[in-house]
């Protein structure tokens, strides 16, 4: 179930030092790894895509992130069964002034999440407040709003809008952070070819989540175009890094105090 970054000799030596790291960071609290059975029976039993969740040890990764930074509002596109969204409400527990927004399209995984915000959130966490609708247009509805922590872990194709749509409506604080995740999509956005073996159909295929070759190859060519865009939009700076399936990490660029430049 964890999506790992082979930057070691071989997949069986990446497991090991992915499961190693789990093991050694401070782990996530016993409900979230019940909610992560839940999603797992729930998609056994429904057909559902459980690798739609992000993995245990970048729970651990959110929620420290979350402590280090100070962060207090978060707003997430794409909350599927609410497992990172738990996470976030659990990095923010005790803080009264803290948000968390979830954006999502309605239906089976939406109805699972807001069972499981009920059955597990605790009264000193952060209410989970999740929009159903197309994100393109529940953005619209959060004008005049910033947040500090915005993390982009939708459908593919809607990358690049999203970002110019959050950019243009003034969503990102001006210290804020945000992480778009599987930006490397198995690779195939640096490698497609049949050198990387996500790229090779048949039983051997590395491509996972429940989709084909063909699908990863057109979702890697839409990442593409979104980190080539957030490279180049003049409004930010970034940092693409090999972790999991690929987080960019976009913050605004810092202006002079009077706006005359950067600084």
């Amino acid at each position: 179930m964890h999506a790992v970054t082979e930057l070691f000799p071989n997949p069986a030596v990446g497991n090991a030092v992915h499961e190693y790291c789990i093991q050694h960071s401070t782990p996530v609290p016993e409900h979230i790894n019940r909610h992560r059975e839940d999603t797992i029976r729930w998609a056994e039993e429904t057909g559902g895509n459980a690798d739609m969740m992000i993995n245990t040890l970048q729970s651990q990764f959110m929620i420290w992130f979350i402590k280090s930074m100070g962060i207090k509002s978060v707003l997430e596109i794409g909350c599927f069964t609410g497992y990172s969204a738990l996470s976030f409400a659990e990095a923010l527990k005790g803080n009264k002034d803290a948000e968390i927004t979830s954006l999502d399209l309605p239906g089976a995984s939406s109805a699972f999440a807001l069972e499981s915000f009920k059955k597990y959130q605790t009264p000193a966490q952060p209410k989970i407040n999740l929009i159903e609708g197309p994100a393109a247009q529940s953005l619209q509805t959060l004008a005049g709003r910033k947040y500090d922590l915005i993390f982009l872990d939708a459908n593919k194709d809607g990358y690049t809008e999203y970002f110019r749509t959050i950019l243009d409506l003034g969503l990102l604080s001006q210290d804020g952070v945000l992480i778009a995740d599987n930006t490397l999509k198995c690779g195939l956005v640096a490698d497609s070819s049949p050198n990387n073996p996500a790229a090779r159909e048949g039983p051997n295929s590395a491509a996972h989540g429940g989709m084909s070759v063909k699908e990863h190859l057109k979702a890697a060519k839409w990442l593409d175009e979104f980190n080539r865009t957030v490279k180049e939009d003049g409004r930010v700076e970034n940092v693409l890094v090999p972790m999991f399936d690929g987080l960019n990490f976009v913050r605004l660029k810092k202006r002079t105090t009077d706006g005359s430049g950067e600084l």
